[in-house]
């Protein structure tokens, strides 16, 4: 191998070390971003499961509200009933 075969070896190495390095950089460069993505996509998930969960304890208080304020409203027609029919038979006497 004479010095110009030598000297165009060595450049096309040197020349194939700098793709490499360029590659690598590139696909560190690409890790990193998508990385960074999947970190907003995971707090996006994870604020959407929070709300999600607030939002259903927030319906649940929502009807066990409804359903106490409908019991107290039956527990009235009962009773206002149940005088009536006491008032009905005090006046049949």
């Amino acid at each position: 191998m004479n010095i110009d075969e030598k000297e165009s070896l060595i450049f096309w190495n040197m020349n194939i070390d700098e793709k490499e390095r360029n590659y690598t950089r590139g696909a560190i460069e690409w890790l990193e971003k998508a990385q960074a993505h999947l970190q907003k996509v995971e707090m996006k998930a994870n604020q959407f499961r929070v709300n999600g969960y607030s939002e259903i304890e927030r319906k649940k208080l929502n009807l066990i509200n409804s359903t106490y304020k409908i019991l107290e409203l039956l527990e009235n027609y009962k009773n206002k009933a149940i005088y009536f029919e006491q008032q009905r038979v005090i006046n049949q006497v």
